[in-house]
């Protein structure tokens, strides 16, 4: 009888995961949330392993998923790393422009969660194409890199690391930031950055709400994560077209080995360096080394 029970049992496993390998590469797909019906694009390279990470690829404000997946090419990496990547997008506010609800002063009156959208989304893909529950990895650009600065305040639990880019941290996300248990951060900024300001805007002149400069938000992760060593240095200037190269800040807590890495990009705009902007690497690349280092 045990003999037959393992048996069954087996064949079972088996079944499950030749149906899960058959999954499709990429998926159009609909998750209604609060009763909202709302979309995304997942990517799975053929065969996937079960229990292989995710990563979570935010759009900017007024941007989609479909564009910020053809230029990051995170699909590209999924296949020769095993890992899933998901696209989430966002909802429209009253002048049309797609967005991630961050708390935009203009935005005011807008009630979406998109916190607890991106939240349930995630166990949603867990649990439909068995992922790693313990690696699960967040970036974004502008917009989707704020919403990256916020779900690691909102929650430090789901996420293994994040990587920002372009992104800022409004006032409002300092005063309800639980960094009892602050995972790794890679943030990536442009000094030149003409739509969010590398030196902040405390006064909120631009509209978008008040917040602090980049190197304010940088300390502030350092000292959450209790970094005591700085390293930094210059990346080499492959690309002499661009105008700007990249100062490499690493903050790091040599017990835990958890870190702050800052690719300041010096005479750098509101880009996404390898995509367009900064040409000296590739970001999407080093986003993924960064992640890989806290697979568990």
């Amino acid at each position: 009888m045990q003999l037959k029970t393992y048996a069954i049992t087996t064949i079972l496993i088996f079944i499950v995961t030749a149906c899960y390998c058959q999954t499709s590469e990429v998926v159009f797909g609909n998750y209604l949330h609060k009763r909202i019906e709302r979309e995304y694009i997942y990517f799975s390279p053929t065969n996937l392993p079960i229990n292989s990470p995710l990563i979570v690829v935010l759009h900017g404000f007024t941007g989609n998923a479909e564009t910020i997946m053809d230029y990051s090419k995170f699909n590209t990496l999924a296949k020769a790393n095993n890992f899933a990547v998901v696209y989430p997008q966002g909802t429209k506010d009253k002048k049309s422009n797609t967005f991630w609800n961050v708390g935009y002063d203009f935005h005011a009156d807008i009630k979406t969660d998109d916190v607890d959208f991106i939240v349930k989304l995630v166990d949603h893909l867990q649990k439909k194409y068995l992922l790693s529950a313990q690696n699960i990895f967040l970036t974004g650009m502008s917009n989707g890199g704020e919403m990256c600065y916020l779900l690691a305040c909102r929650h430090p639990d789901i996420f293994s690391a994040i990587a920002p880019v372009a992104g800022m941290m409004l006032d409002g996300f300092f005063n309800d930031c639980d960094t009892n248990n602050t995972m790794p951060i890679f943030a990536t900024f442009g000094t030149n950055d003409v739509i969010t300001n590398y030196d902040g805007d405390p006064n909120n002149k631009d509209g978008w709400g008040a917040y602090q400069s980049i190197p304010y938000t940088i300390d502030f992760w350092a000292n959450a994560l209790n970094c005591s060593s700085v390293n930094i240095d210059t990346l080499p200037n492959k690309s002499l077209k661009d105008s700007s190269f990249i100062l490499r800040e690493q903050y790091l807590n040599a017990k835990t080995k958890k870190q702050v890495l800052f690719y300041k990009v010096i005479n750098g705009g509101h880009d996404w360096p390898g995509a367009w902007g900064n040409m000296d690497i590739n970001l999407s690349d080093d986003i993924w080394s960064f992640f890989k280092q806290y697979k568990k």
